[in-house]
């Protein structure tokens, strides 16, 4: 039987599991003709990446806008980066599951966001201190982890915090 509270907690060890179980199916030569099974095979392995995407996409926004708050602490646009913090915080709450967690690699969001927020404020700025300052992050490891992301998804400030003082590390 299969674990149908999987489905609801973690959908991308549940598509991974679905993936596996319709591979062994696929052996049996009982199979209606009918039955596209590679193509439903594929479709519900994308669903569970497409989610686990989605709750990349998420991290690296967060990244990106705390690089920017921290960054340009004084920037009008402040309030605005903290509040889509923690929207998206709320996202990943909504959306995080156990089976992701091994599969975000938070240098390579790190590094993305990085650019990203280069490349924002670039268009916001000229000041060569606030772009020195992120181009000196170019190819740094995150200075904070997963769990820190994760933390306190009602205080965006304490995660720009928390960033502050792992770049000082």
């Amino acid at each position: 039987m299969a674990d149908t509270a999987l489905y609801e907690t973690d959908i991308l060890a549940w598509s991974e599991q679905q993936a596996d179980a319709l591979r062994e199916l696929a052996a049996r030569r009982d199979l209606p003709n009918a039955l596209d099974l590679a193509h439903v095979l594929e479709e519900i392995e994308d669903l569970g990446l497409s989610e686990l995407n989605a709750v990349k996409r998420f991290f690296q926004l967060i990244l990106r806008h705390a690089v920017k708050c921290v960054t340009d602490p004084d920037a009008p646009g402040v309030r605005h980066w903290h509040t889509e913090i923690n929207n998206w915080q709320g996202e990943l709450e909504d959306r995080m599951s156990p089976s992701m967690r091994r599969r975000i690699d938070m240098d390579s969001l790190w590094a993305r966001a990085v650019r990203q927020a280069e490349l924002d404020l670039l268009e916001q700025t000229r000041d060569q201190d606030f772009i020195t300052k992120l181009r000196a992050l170019r190819g740094t490891p995150c200075p904070i982890s997963l769990d820190d992301v994760l933390l306190d998804p009602t205080d965006p400030a304490a995660l720009v915090q928390r960033l502050e003082a792992g770049l000082r590390a």
